[in-house]
């Protein structure tokens, strides 16, 4: 009996782990006034009913800008979920973008169409810099709820390089080809001063 109580604790504590929430960026290094695109997928595997779930991305607003937000619709055995619309805030320092917020009434529940992509976040970059993107965990009304989970990790990018438009350097050789260049235009000197 004690190890039918015991795997039964397992089996509940691994469906509970089920849940999860991820956030990745279409690129790791951008160029000034490139396009980010930031994508959010969930996995609600396991997790109990919900009435609501919401999610804020917060990050740097010295170096991107807040372009826009979109979120898929989550759909449950009681039908659609309602979705609200996705606010941002951006005063040059601090900056933040809601990737999703939907509720379920009257009842709580799941959505057939997890696990898959959540939202979608779009930034421009702005200048060079390291961008941390977090959710938001400490806000007393903004803090993130998905069918449970309360923290989840973010994601991090470079904005690097000149700006588009602007005129790029010539790229450098690579050492052995420059050490292969330089041995070149020594045997030419070379052959040069011995025919003369």
């Amino acid at each position: 009996m004690r190890q039918l109580l015991f795997l039964a604790v397992i089996a509940f504590a691994s469906a509970a782990q089920g849940v999860s929430l991820s956030v990745d960026s279409d690129k790791h290094t951008y160029l000034i006034g490139e396009t980010i695109t930031l994508s959010v997928f969930g996995d609600d595997t396991g997790a109990a009913t919900s009435y609501a779930i919401q999610g804020r991305l917060d990050y740097s607003g010295a170096i991107v800008n807040n372009v826009s937000s979109s979120q898929i619709q989550l759909v449950g055995a009681f039908g659609k979920w309602t979705t609200v619309s996705l606010p941002s805030y951006d005063d040059g320092n601090v900056a933040w973008s809601f990737a999703f917020a939907q509720y379920s009434q009257p009842d709580p529940q799941t959505a057939d169409n997890l696990p898959g992509l959540l939202a979608t976040v779009t930034l421009r970059a702005a200048t060079l810099g390291v961008v941390n993107v977090n959710w938001n965990t400490t806000s007393s009304t903004d803090y993130l709820d998905f069918f449970g989970l309360t923290n989840a990790p973010g994601t991090s990018f470079t904005v690097a390089g000149p700006c588009d438009g602007c005129p790029n350097p010539p790229p450098l050789p690579e050492p052995a080809t420059g050490a292969l260049l330089a041995l070149g235009l020594l045997a030419l000197a070379a052959a040069r001063s011995r025919s003369t």
